[in-house]
């Protein structure tokens, strides 16, 4: 009988990071960090939990990831529209004669 050629996700000690199987179980343990970080306090408003695919032990893992804000400048949106000076005014009718 014919080996699987698939790698399959196995803890290396030399990875020194939290091993997860698969990524649903790396997401349920995020999802329970960021509720302990908002509960103890120690959440961060510039960074947010990440899970990674491992390269060295092909399992998953969770990281912070460093959030990025940039200034909003005028430049980033399109100018204000401009209505024609020559409509009239909604309310101002003009009489017929």
């Amino acid at each position: 009988m014919a080996g699987s050629h698939w790698i399959m996700p196995r803890a290396d000690a030399a990875c020194g990071k939290v091993f997860h199987p698969d990524r649903r179980s790396a997401d349920g343990h995020r999802i329970a960090l960021e509720f302990w970080d908002r509960a103890t306090g120690c959440g961060r408003k510039d960074s947010r939990l990440a899970v990674y695919r491992c390269k060295r032990c092909f399992g998953f893992h969770i990281a912070r990831k460093w959030i990025v804000h940039e200034p909003v400048g005028p430049d980033r949106f399109p100018p204000p529209y401009e209505m024609s000076r020559d409509w009239p005014e909604l309310h101002r009718v003009e009489s017929a004669p």
